[in-house]
This record gives C-alpha cells, structure tokens and sequence, in this order.
C-alpha cells in the first residue's frame, strides 16, 4: 500500500510556486456533461472563469459526466464533454487534475476505463493511483518551491465512489443490512474513500515528511463530502460561517475516519467538495477548513447564485495559511 516516493512525486507537469511565491488553484465541478449537453455554454463558462482567474492549477471534483438524459455512455461520449471543459487550459498550457463523481460512471463506463482517456489529455495530471487501494484517481501533486527542489504544498485527490449499495456488493454486505447516517445533519445514502484510502493517505503523508524533513502543507479534495462537512452545519453560531447553505449535506454514510486521520496527521489545512449544487459555504474546524466549490451545470438543479468555482491562493512563505474565495461566474460575465 505504500507506494516509493518517486512514484508519489511524479506528474506529468512538475508544479512550483512562482517567481514572486503565490500559487493559485481552481477548483470546480458537476458539469453533467454527455450527449447533449451544453458544449458551447460550458466551455464559455471555463473560459471565462479561467480567464479571470489565471490559476496555476484547475482541479474538478466530479460528476462530469451524467446523470440522467444527458449522460456518457462511450469512451468517446467522456471525450466530447472533456474537449469541451478542458480546451481552456489546454490551450493555456495550464496543468488539470480531476476525481470522480457518483454520477460519472452511470451509463457503462467504469472509472477505470476512463482513466486513460483523461491522461490522454496533454496537461492532465491525474493519476488512477495505487492498485491496491480501493477506487480510481487517488494521488497527492506536489507542489514546488520556484528555484528548488522542495515540495512547500501539495494536493491529495481521493475517489469518494458512488453509494451505500455499491459499498455493499463491494464487500458481500447483505443488501437488506440496515444502516444509519453518520450526523443527523446528513442525508441521502452515499459513500466516502475507504479505510484503504484512509491507510494510504496515512503512511504517505508520513513518507513525505521523512523524505522533506518537515510536514507538506495540503488541500484535499473529493466529490462527496465528509461527514463532518454535515456536523458544522449544526453549529453555524459557533463557527466563522461563509457562502450559502441552501441544501442538506449529503455525505458518506460511513464515517471512514478521513477527517480525524487528517486532524492527527497536521498536513491537509482543507478539504473541499462538490456534489451539491446549491452549497458553497466554507467554515474551519480542527483548523481544517471545509467547504465547497460551488457547481458548473447547465442541466442538473442550477442555481445561478451558485453556478461558479472556488480559488485557494497558497504563499510560498507560509503555505499552511490558505487563503479561499468563490468566484461567481456571473461576476465574470457581466
């Protein structure tokens, strides 16, 4: 389960701080893309966001493809919507990275076949990840210093998979075992990264501080929400509280122990979802800051308030300090 470091550290396009130490991410999701979607519209709308923003990374956090009418059922089908989101920084040289939905392999076409079709993609720097773990697209970019070799910041991507009964049949539960929310803040029946993913984070996270001698400063992001993204609903008097919360949290059901292996290893300062289309609130506890990315859709439940990315500016000089806004696309369109 541990992989070497070299296999950790390798992308296809190193990333690094630049000359003046700033480091911006992009992150959106929930396309639902696929035969007929909005291919114009969405593109303009990267477009437009890439261009306002000028990030120096763009992760998508899921549900690119389907549901529904409008969904991927080919190799090519994932290809036309990707032609499509990507072309902004493509054309831009800008490196992308991306994890699954519980919407992106509805139709017949498993993750891991379309793994390779998104590594196709020249500035593409996902990774299915290790074998041995569960799901596809788990990796950790690196994130280097300007003039050096050290690793200052990096993002981790995990699958989150798809939902209660794909878990059962996955581990031969017996479909009719009942099973309970893991906050009572949460709804619908949805899994998580699993204890596999959990291990691996784990002992990764260690390797990379034995290999740099210091804890690496982190994003981690997923497509479903933890459970604790449901808890700090429940508090909002008691917490910084920012963005809206227009809808019930849905989370994994399981409560696989992601966050607190988080909290106790000190390196990932966030963790940010997509999912649902009418959240985009970010808040910090355990001084991890949780949130979301706002959504993409021109098809599935669009709010215009919402529609839109989020940024995360990280500092060379203190890159534990991530600093985070959403970007309305109405804002970049007027």
């Amino acid at each position: 389960m541990t992989q070497p470091i070299h296999e950790l550290l390798t992308t296809k396009h190193p990333l690094h701080f630049s000359e003046n130490g700033k480091f911006r991410i992009m992150m959106l999701s929930d396309i639902h893309g696929g035969r007929g979607f909005a291919a114009d519209e969405t593109h303009d709308a990267v477009e437009a966001l890439v261009a306002a923003a000028k990030p120096d990374l763009v992760i998508i956090a899921g549900d690119i493809c389907g549901p529904g009418y409008i969904h991927a059922e080919t190799t090519d089908d994932v290809r036309h919507v990707l032609d499509s989101i990507t072309a902004p920084m493509e054309r831009r040289h800008i490196p992308w990275a991306h994890v699954y939905g519980n919407h992106d392999d509805n139709y017949g076409v498993p993750n891991e076949v379309q793994q390779p079709v998104y590594e196709s993609y020249p500035y593409c720097i996902s990774k299915a990840g290790p074998d041995d773990i569960d799901g596809t697209g788990n990796y950790f970019l690196p994130v280097y210093a300007h003039d050096g070799d050290d690793v200052l910041f990096g993002v981790w991507g995990l699958d989150s998979h798809h939902s209660m009964p794909e878990f059962f049949e996955d581990y031969s539960i017996p479909a009719n075992t009942k099973y309970f929310q893991s906050s009572p803040a949460a709804s619908g029946d949805y899994d998580g990264p699993r204890a596999s993913q959990v291990f691996w984070y784990w002992q990764s996270s260690q390797l990379l501080e034995q290999h740099f001698g210091h804890k690496v400063p982190s994003l981690m992001y997923m497509h479903i929400p933890t459970p604790e993204h449901a808890l700090v609903t429940l508090h909002k008097n008691r917490l910084k509280f920012k963005g809206y919360h227009l809808e019930e949290v849905a989370c994994h059901t399981l409560n696989s122990g992601l966050f607190s292996a988080c909290v106790q290893r000190g390196d990932v300062k966030a963790i940010f979802c997509g999912h649902e289309h009418e959240n985009n609130f970010c808040t910090e506890y355990f001084g991890i800051k949780l949130g979301y990315d706002g959504f993409l859709s021109y098809h599935a439940c669009h709010n215009e308030d919402i529609r839109g990315c989020r940024l995360f500016d990280i500092s060379a000089d203190n890159p534990a300090d991530i600093q985070t806004q959403i970007l309305l696309l109405r804002d970049v369109t007027k």
